[in-house]
């Protein structure tokens, strides 16, 4: 992809963010499907391909059974699945990142994406949370500590931004801050972590560019990208469900990328 593409690229997905931002939550919701569920999968897509072929079987009955727990999960005790997910992602997102980077910044970047929506959308960011589920006595001390955790993270990723002259960054931490939150999540997770680890996964590979690279992990991308046009389709136009819908199904999308490839990976070494 040349740069002209990937500038190109990037500027239509900040407008549609604006798009979205500017619409009712539902459309957020499924802005928030979309750009995780089946753009930010493509990094994820690449699962079956560095699991070993003797191990493939194994892989994907553990990463199903996993999905299916998720899903279980969320319709059962909602007022946990919710914070477990955002813990597991925040972990994640820092384990994830290149070594070269300091710890400050990794583990920043990581509480980050999480926490950055409440500094200027504390009350639809509590709303949000009520809709997806956690408990309404503990939302109040929980929303205190993610602010001050996205205070503190702001300062240091917006310093080290500038710093570097990262700009791509810089852009993506404060569409975190002043975009909605489902939308400014899903602009950080995209720009922050999915298009650098699709990146990553692509070279590792081997592959030459990413025609090469969804040719060899279209089958785990085809079933994500099926598994949220289902969603969509049966999401009915009602804020408070359709938010649960889409923690719930990318919380059953995340969960097998974040604990079942990391295993399968390890044993691989």
């Amino acid at each position: 992809m040349s740069l002209r593409q990937h500038s190109v690229g990037k500027g239509l997905l900040y407008l549609a963010a604006l798009v979205a931002a500017l619409s009712p939550s539902f459309y957020q919701a499924i802005f928030a499907v979309i750009g995780i569920g089946i753009i930010g999968m493509a990094h994820g897509a690449s699962d079956l391909a560095v699991v070993e072929s003797r191990k493939r079987t194994a892989f994907l009955s553990c990463y199903l059974v996993m999905m299916l727990c998720c899903l279980l999960f969320w319709q059962l005790s909602p007022a946990i699945a919710l914070p477990s997910f955002l813990i597991a992602s925040a972990i994640h997102f820092v384990l994830e990142e290149p070594p070269t980077k300091s710890w400050t910044i990794r583990l920043s970047l990581g509480i980050g994406l999480i926490t950055l929506p409440t500094l200027f959308h504390a009350e639809s960011t509590l709303q949000l949370l009520e809709y997806a589920g956690f408990s309404a006595q503990e939302l109040p001390a929980f929303m205190v500590f993610m602010r001050l955790l996205g205070g503190i993270t702001a300062f240091i990723l917006i310093v080290a931004t500038c710093r570097t002259r990262h700009y791509s960054s810089l852009c993506a931490v404060l569409a975190l801050l002043f975009f909605p939150p489902l939308v400014g999540f899903t602009l950080g997770f995209l720009v922050l972590h999915a298009f650098p680890q699709t990146e990553s996964r692509r070279d590792a590979l081997g592959c030459k560019n990413y025609t090469h690279y969804l040719s060899m992990t279209w089958p785990i991308l085809g079933l994500a990208v099926l598994f949220s046009l289902f969603l969509i389709s049966v999401c009915l136009p009602d804020t408070q469900n359709s938010v649960r819908s889409a923690f719930t199904v990318l919380t059953a999308l995340a969960i097998p990328h974040l604990l079942i490839t990391p295993y399968f990976e390890r044993r691989k070494r």
